[in-house]
């Protein structure tokens, strides 16, 4: 064999990690069923088969892009007292230094074993930790609250676009919006 024969060595780790980004971008983007694993691996720049190897089926994979993007962790290591501005930053932020998982959850609504993987990653990854965080006293019920905020503000702002929640979002709307997020956390 000489050096001119020498095949790259595969990284299994990077092209897992290719495969998981080009996920969810598209899942983000068109949402479930609209994303096929071509279009996946076409971007990822890898073979169709190491979606098998490597996450055994398109819902494995999309179980695996959201999970991988559900971090609770960014919400509940907020020091209380700036839990309201911290959330409106994160979820005002342009350009998005990350995907939004919630785009990626409305996105799957329309097909059921995508959604069954939502309702239960989303209650285990987001809502009860955030449940925990808000206390016991009325966690549940702020964790609900949270999630219909983010979630509504996701839907008009990215999805649907309402004017008043575009980049130029006046100054009273996004004191409106950190208040709001605060008062969950008092």
């Amino acid at each position: 064999m000489t050096d001119n024969d020498v095949k790259p060595q595969r990284n299994a780790q990077r092209t897992r990690a290719a495969i998981l980004a080009a996920a969810q971008d598209a899942f983000s983007l068109r949402g479930y069923s609209d994303t096929s694993l071509r279009d996946i691996t076409a971007v990822a720049g890898v073979n169709s088969a190491l979606v098998s190897r490597y996450f055994g089926s398109k819902e494995k994979l999309f179980e695996a892009a959201l999970a991988d993007l559900l971090k609770s962790d960014l919400i509940t290591t907020v020091p209380r007292e700036h839990f309201g501005e911290a959330m409106a930053a994160m979820l005002l932020a342009e350009p998005r230094d990350r995907l939004n998982p919630l785009q990626m959850m409305l996105l799957a609504c329309a097909d059921p074993g995508a959604r069954r993987i939502t309702e239960k990653l989303h209650f285990e990854f987001v809502v009860e930790p955030l449940a925990r965080w808000f206390g016991p006293a009325e966690g549940a019920s702020r964790a609900a609250r949270f999630v219909i905020l983010a979630s509504g503000l996701t839907l008009f702002r990215d999805l649907y676009p309402l004017p008043a929640l575009t980049a130029d979002l006046d100054d009273s709307t996004r004191r409106w919006l950190a208040a709001t997020f605060q008062s969950l956390a008092e």
